[in-house]
């Protein structure tokens, strides 16, 4: 499990900095959730569909 540090942690995991990603087994992690020392990190898709302006569309 991809988690991010909400704070500085330092313990199991290792010493880790705010804003810090990094990966844990989901027991651990989902502890360090529960109690808010960190929020889970999901993959999301980086291509982004954009919406045409008005000069990109074309006069017939």
């Amino acid at each position: 499990m991809k988690i991010r540090a909400l704070g500085i942690l330092s313990g199991a995991s290792g010493d880790r900095e705010k804003g810090e990603e990094f990966v844990v087994d989901k027991e651990y992690g989902a502890g360090l959730i529960a109690r808010g020392y960190a929020e889970e990190v999901t993959e999301v898709a980086t291509e982004k569909t954009a919406k045409p302006t008005k000069a990109d569309q074309t006069k017939e």
